[in-house]
């Protein structure tokens, strides 16, 4: 396999992107840029894995990497550049993805690191196989908002009588909510929440993630379209994805 062997140069750290099983079926390549934007990603043999890493200076790169990261402009280059790579890799075969900002000091350290997670990333494997994981958003139809609004006397009474009606709304939709959630567990393979429903999004009602098998996808669309229909003029469903399983991975650490 091109680059699997490819001596790594003894003064480079190596960023690892993530971890896909050892395949002799096909040539697995990623064309994208390391994490640096330059230097080449490279596919290591780890055993019974193939670990997709790149150079970066140990000076320059990882050991300032924590500093850099406070650096909004510069964690979101990066990130895009790490979730290039491994949806690039995804596209070909499984991938476990690495946490953002994993860097060992060398080959020897990558290899001991891997070796020591076999068997978490076999499970993880197994699980996640054939899989992509998709996110889920329902939002209350803003054009729905608007026909229910009513006058307010004052700016302050207008945000008083806006929060109470965002509280009833979803107090109402919760019964909906949790059959779409139901409807959706039945077809996915796994679920994990997304996180609290944020104030920043009033309109936003409920959200989770789904690992869906991809011989289900057709499935699970008629699901959502379902619901799509059932909601319409009151919910919006926001639906995002495919992705690589990055919710579904953290045992394997």
């Amino acid at each position: 396999m091109a680059d699997a062997n490819r001596k790594v140069k003894a003064e480079q750290a190596l960023y690892l992107f993530g971890v896909s099983r050892l395949s002799g079926r096909k040539e697995l390549k990623a064309g994208s840029p390391g994490i640096d934007g330059v230097s080449p990603v490279k596919a290591i043999v780890c055993g019974d894995f193939l670990c997709w890493v790149s150079g970066v200076d140990q000076a320059s790169f990882a050991e300032e990497m924590e500093r850099n990261k406070e650096s909004l402009e510069w964690l979101a280059l990066h990130s895009v550049r790490h979730q290039q790579v491994v949806s690039e890799v995804a596209a070909q075969t499984t991938i476990v993805p690495a946490r953002f900002g994993t860097v060992f000091s060398g080959q020897a350290a990558l290899l001991k690191n891997v070796l020591g997670r076999r068997r978490a990333l076999e499970r993880v494997f197994d699980r996640v196989a054939d899989a992509d994981e998709w996110g889920v958003k329902v939002f209350a139809d803003r054009k729905a908002a608007v026909a229910g609004a009513t006058s307010a006397p004052s700016g302050k009474d207008y945000l008083h009588q806006k929060a109470a009606q965002l509280r009833k709304g979803r107090e109402r939709s919760d019964p909906e909510l949790g059959e779409l959630e139901a409807a959706l567990k039945k077809v996915a393979a796994a679920s994990a929440p997304s996180g609290k429903v944020s104030g920043t999004q009033a309109s936003l009602l409920w959200q989770a993630t789904f690992l869906v098998s991809r011989s289900r996808r057709k499935h699970w669309e008629k699901v959502l379209g379902e619901f799509v229909e059932r909601w319409e003029g009151r919910r919006r469903i926001e639906v995002n994805g495919p992705w690589p399983p990055y919710s579904f991975v953290s045992d394997a650490d």
